[in-house]
């Protein structure tokens, strides 16, 4: 059985001096699509599947590191991995099995 890790990435950057934040997350959407792990962005983060914790923490630590070249002092990243090896399922088995249920 071929693990599927999905991990949800949650990053914000401090003292630019705007509340805005869509061009920096742009910034670190480029860096996780160069990493080749799949990717599905929403209006709270972005959601990340790959077979490895080794594949996700590059692409999350990719996207933040990219907005640190870009010159920002102080960026702040939340990273929640699901690691499910019983039954893995992809992003979009998980939502369908919700809305299933509904």
């Amino acid at each position: 059985m071929k693990p599927i890790i999905t991990a949800q990435l949650e990053i914000a950057v401090l003292g630019t001096g705007s509340t805005s934040m869509s061009a920096h997350i742009t910034e670190a959407v480029r860096a996780i699509e160069k990493s080749g792990v799949k990717y599905q962005l929403n209006p709270m983060g972005t959601t990340l599947e790959a077979a490895s914790l080794d594949e996700i923490f590059r692409a999350t630590g990719a996207a933040h590191e990219a907005l640190a070249k870009k010159g920002i002092n102080r960026v702040v990243s939340h990273i929640t991995i699901d690691d499910r090896r019983d039954a893995p399922k992809d992003m979009e088995e998980k939502v369908e099995s919700v809305k299933n249920k509904l």
